[in-house]
């Protein structure tokens, strides 16, 4: 009887794939491929490196999980784009207007210059 359950499930899992590939010739190709890049991880890699295989593999939007100074500077001048997430740590006391507009300052605007980070 677990093994009828074991097959109906994979068959199932099966058709999703076949659906999903036939479908996937009639939508439109991504217009940009982006990425999540989060820091905390057990053998991080330096930004420079990370940059540069965001660039080389063509990638053109990343999404940060903190406003890491090593890492934005990193991509300042590759034109990827960057988005900025506040860390989760952090979202109590960004309720307050003058304290979410302190730290938008400190991380993210001073590096929103000619030849900077391409942030939004």
């Amino acid at each position: 009887m677990a093994d009828l359950a074991v097959l109906r499930e994979c068959l199932c899992v099966l058709v999703a794939m076949a659906a999903a590939v036939s479908w996937s010739g009639v939508v439109r190709a991504a217009e940009a491929l982006g990425m999540n890049w989060g820091t905390q991880a057990s053998h991080p890699l330096s930004p420079k490196v990370v940059a540069q295989v965001l660039t080389d593999n063509g990638i053109k939007k990343v999404k940060l999980f903190d406003a890491d100074h090593d890492t934005l500077s990193a991509l300042a001048g590759t034109g990827v784009e960057v988005m900025v997430a506040i860390p989760n740590v952090m979202l109590d006391v960004m309720t307050d207007y003058d304290t979410a507009k302190e730290w938008v300052r400190r991380n993210v605007s001073r590096y929103n210059f000619d030849g900077g980070g391409t942030i939004k």
